[in-house]
């Protein structure tokens, strides 16, 4: 027994036809290009006295997305709601959809992949293909 694309897309109602949601995972220059997209990111981390700091992964924990992003200004003209939008978005995918063991960062690729907010992505297909992927690496 198996999970399928007819499951998933029953299941989660997410649309299993249209383009592939298939991007670079590339994180260089990450953080400027998630400045341009929601106007902030998170600090590096400091290195203290020659210490060694372990590899990151790019993109931002959850608290400081809920520490910056938790309520949109009543004020907003429509870019900002875009903004919150997004970062709302980006904050549920990788907590639902393309949930990983650590559960503490949302990784800057989901936030890459809701750029565009018209594509037709065919999501259905790359959560099951993730949900694939994290059996295998268990």
């Amino acid at each position: 027994m198996t999970v399928t694309l007819q499951d998933v897309s029953m299941i989660t109602a997410l649309p299993i036809e249209g383009k592939p949601l298939c991007m670079s995972t590339d994180s260089e220059g990450w953080r400027q290009q998630m400045e341009a997209l929601i106007g902030m990111s998170p600090q590096e981390p400091e290195v203290e006295d020659g210490g060694k700091i372990d590899r990151l992964r790019a993109g931002a924990p959850f608290t400081w997305i809920a520490a910056n992003f938790a309520h949109c200004p009543e004020d907003a003209d429509d870019e900002v709601i875009q903004r919150y939008a997004r970062v709302y978005m980006w904050y549920v995918i990788p907590r639902t959809i393309f949930a990983d063991g650590t559960g503490k960062n949302a990784p800057w690729m989901w936030l890459k992949a809701l750029t565009v907010f018209d594509n037709k992505f065919s999501w259905g297909s790359a959560a099951l293909a993730y949900l694939y992927r994290q059996v295998i690496n268990c």
